[in-house]
């Protein structure tokens, strides 16, 4: 009688249990988490810079004042910038003399990124990023960029910081965020402005995306709504590899049919919200910035499966080579895996590239154009994240297969759901 009745109560929590994770609830649940969530840290980041931005008067000089260029190292000798943890190095091109004193134009070369700066005359205490040898040797800085992106705007920073003798670098922390339609020419010429700025380029693409991601979003839950109450009323339960899979499934970008054409759009659009997260993250310091990695990570996933798709399309892969290739990258058990890594290595991978003959790279800047060069330099960043992520896919899909099956033959083996998929 006692074994009938604990056998009783463990049905009866069991079902319980099974009763609240229905099939449709925890589909919702992993829905959220990688639909929603990313979702919700785009529209952060893209609220970040449409807003508009006003740059400091004192770093604002007239468009007809000289420019001057002698003693340029001694009259601007800020040599480099220390910002969220990442080493910048910034180079003098020519200075202001004002009523206020001297401004001076700096660039980053390889990421086509140009900005006023100006250094009070009285000594501070440094900034907190600053080492202690800097302790008597601070000055008080202000200091604007923009930072060009693909299209035909920028990301603007407004900062303050101390600048060490010492070391000729200048701590700093960003205070004004925002975007404005200049980019070539006009932003290496650029002498800023009283007034405020604001991006429409970036404003109408930004808004496109999201309004794209939404409808993602939306159709994925209504397909997840529908599989998850059908499954439910047919007593069929869903386990965590069949969840993930098909929520992976209803959230990709692109549609089954989709030509390289409509990619090429897609891949525009991704590119542009990985250079917004970037930007965020390398602009600002702290844990709540550190969240941002989840929008980051999203897209770069979305970046690696849609140049995947784009391969695919070419069939140039053969069938046993295009399921090997898909099941060691984008496998789930490895999906924001490599992500994760290069997020918590990113700091140091940009400071190492800005430290390489990238900072030496101002005369190749000049000769090809900022514009080109930093696409060149852009693209080499990407792809180096790219390089990291799959190191860590890779072992780690291998890793997994032969710790579970013994066998490497699964990668190449058709199953069910690759027939019904198929390419892209």
């Amino acid at each position: 009688m006692k074994n009938s009745q604990q056998s009783y109560r463990v049905r009866a929590a069991n079902d319980g249990r099974s009763s609240y994770l229905t099939a449709q609830r925890k589909l919702l649940a992993v829905w959220l988490v990688m639909g929603v969530l990313p979702l919700i840290l785009q529209i952060r980041s893209y609220t970040q810079f449409v807003r508009p931005h006003k740059m400091s008067e004192i770093l604002v000089v007239p468009h007809d004042q000289q420019k001057e260029t002698a003693s340029l190292t001694q009259v601007c000798p800020v040599q480099a910038l220390v910002l969220a943890g990442v080493w910048w190095n910034f180079e003098p091109t020519h200075y202001y003399t004002t009523d206020n004193g001297i401004v001076c134009h700096a660039v980053v070369p390889q990421y086509n990124t140009h900005g006023n700066y100006f250094i009070s005359s009285s000594k501070v205490t440094p900034y907190r990023t600053a080492p202690s040898s800097c302790a008597n040797d601070s000055f008080p800085l202000e200091v604007y960029f923009y930072h060009a992106s693909i299209g035909f705007y920028s990301f603007h920073e407004g900062e303050v910081g101390t600048y060490c003798t010492k070391d000729k670098i200048a701590y700093i922390a960003v205070e004004v965020l925002g975007a404005y339609d200049i980019n070539g020419s006009f932003l290496a010429n650029d002498t800023g402005s009283t007034e405020s700025r604001v991006s429409y380029w970036y404003g109408i693409a930004g808004a496109i995306w999201l309004v794209f991601r939404l409808l993602i979003i939306r159709r994925s839950y209504s397909l997840l709504r529908i599989y998850g109450r059908r499954c439910d009323e047919m007593g069929e339960t869903l386990d965590q590899d069949a969840v993930i899979v098909f929520v992976q499934e209803s959230l990709r970008l692109s549609a089954h049919g989709a030509t390289n054409y409509h990619r090429v759009a897609l891949l525009y659009l991704i590119v542009e919200g990985i250079m917004t997260d970037l930007f965020l993250i390398i602009a600002n310091d702290g844990w709540i910035t550190r969240v941002q990695y989840g929008s980051l990570g999203y897209n770069l996933s979305g970046l690696m499966l849609l140049l995947f798709e784009m391969l695919e399309n070419t069939k140039w892969l053969s069938e046993k080579w295009r399921m090997r290739v898909k099941r060691v990258y984008f496998s789930y058990e490895t999906a924001l895996v490599g992500e994760l890594v290069t997020a918590l290595v990113l700091q140091t991978i940009l400071s190492g590239l800005n430290r390489s003959d990238f900072k030496h790279s101002k005369p190749t800047a000049l000769a090809v154009s900022y514009y080109l060069w930093s696409l060149v330099c852009h693209g080499a960043v990407v792809l180096v994240i790219i390089a990291i992520i799959s190191s860590v896919r890779v072992p780690w899909a291998l890793i997994y297969v032969w710790l579970k099956f013994r066998s490497f033959a699964v990668l190449s083996e058709p199953c069910c759901v690759d027939a019904a998929l198929g390419t892209r």
